[in-house]
C-alpha cells in the first residue's frame, strides 16, 4: 500500500526589503574614494580602518563610545573633501565668455570651492588625529581611512523590549524617541542635495546658451555646496546618536552577557545584532530581522 501523498509545503517568503531613500544611495556615493581626476591622493587611503579593528585595538569597552564617534567623524571628513573636489572640477570646467565680469564671477566661485576644499583637508587631519589617539595607532603608520560606513536609513532600537528590566537614562530615552525625526531629515537633505545638483546643472545649460548669466550658476554651486554641508551634518548627528544608544544598550556594566566587539560593531554598521529577550537591534538597512534570542 502507497503512503498518501503530502505535498510540501513553500518555504516561508523572506520579508521584504524596507524601502531605501536617497539618503543611503547620496552617502555612499560621497564615501567612495577620490580618483586621480578629482585630485585624489592615494596616501588618503593606504591605511583602511575597519571599525572593528579600531574597537579591537584600543581594547578597552569603556572607549567605545569615544571611538565610534570619532571614526564617525572621519568618515564625514572624507564626504566633505569629496563634495569639495567635485565643486572644483565642476567650476573650473565653466567657460565664462568673453565678459570679463564674468571671468571674475567665476574666479570668486572658484576660489570659494578651493577654500572649502581647503578646510576640509584641514578637517579630516584634525579628526584623523583623534581617531589615532583614541585607538592608540602607531605614529608611524598612514592616517586611517574608515572603511566601513555610517548609516543613513531607519533605526529600529527596540526600546521597549530591551529596557523593559533595565533602567534607562533619559538621555537614551530622548534618542529613542529622536532618531525616527532625525532620519527623516537625512533623508529630507538628501533630496534637497538632489534638488540643488539638479537646479545647478540647468543653470550651466541656461548659461551655455547665453540665457542666464554667469551668477546663476555661482549660485546655483553655493546652493549646493550649503545643502551638501547640511546632510554631512545630519548624517553625522544621526550616527553619533546611534551610537550612544547602542552604548547604553551593550554597557558592560549592566549587559549580561557582555557583548564582543563585533557585535557591538553589527549594531552600527548595517547588520543585525539579536539581543536576548526577543529583540533584535538593527538599522533597517534593506532588510527586516527576525527576533530571536541571543545564544
Amino acid at each position: 500500500m502507497r503512503e498518501p501523498t503530502v505535498a510540501s509545503q513553500p518555504p516561508p517568503a523572506p520579508p521584504l526589503p524596507l524601502p531605501v531613500g536617497p539618503a543611503a544611495a547620496l552617502l555612499s556615493a560621497a564615501l567612495e574614494p577620490l580618483d586621480a581626476k578629482l585630485g585624489g591622493d592615494s596616501t588618503l587611503y593606504a591605511r583602511p580602518l575597519p571599525l572593528l579593528e579600531a574597537l579591537e585595538r584600543s581594547g578597552d569597552r569603556s572607549r567605545r563610545l569615544w571611538i565610534t564617534q570619532a571614526y564617525w567623524k572621519v568618515s564625514s571628513a572624507f564626504a566633505a573633501i569629496r563634495f569639495a573636489s567635485e565643486a572644483v572640477e565642476r567650476l573650473e570646467l565653466i567657460a565664462p565668455g568673453g565678459d570679463p565680469h564674468d571671468r571674475a564671477v567665476l574666479d570668486v566661485a572658484i576660489a570659494d570651492a578651493k577654500a572649502d576644499l581647503a578646510e576640509a583637508r584641514s578637517q579630516l587631519v584634525v579628526a584623523q588625529q583623534d581617531l589615532v589617539d583614541l585607538v592608540r595607532l602607531p605614529a608611524t603608520e598612514p592616517a586611517p581611512w574608515p572603511v566601513d560606513r555610517p548609516l543613513a536609513t531607519p533605526y529600529q532600537t527596540h526600546f521597549p523590549t530591551i529596557f523593559a528590566n533595565r533602567p534607562a537614562t533619559g538621555r537614551i530615552r530622548a534618542i529613542d524617541r529622536m532618531l525616527p525625526s532625525k532620519h527623516e531629515a537625512i533623508e529630507a537633505r538628501a533630496a534637497a542635495v538632489n534638488a540643488a545638483r539638479t537646479a545647478l546643472d540647468m543653470a550651466e545649460a541656461d548659461h551655455a546658451k547665453a540665457k542666464r548669466p554667469i551668477e546663476s550658476v555661482a549660485v546655483a554651486q553655493a546652493a549646493l555646496a550649503a545643502q551638501q554641508r547640511e546632510f554631512l551634518a545630519a548624517t553625522l548627528a544621526y550616527n553619533l546618536d546611534i551610537a550612544e544608544y547602542a552604548m547604553a544598550v551593550a554597557d558592560p556594566a549592566v549587559a549580561d552577557p557582555a557583548v564582543p566587539d563585533d557585535r557591538f560593531v553589527s549594531m552600527l554598521i548595517g547588520t543585525s545584532i539579536q539581543w536576548s529577550g526577543g529583540a533584535v537591534v538593527t538599522p533597517a538597512s534593506g532588510t527586516t530581522s527576525a527576533g530571536a534570542s541571543a545564544p
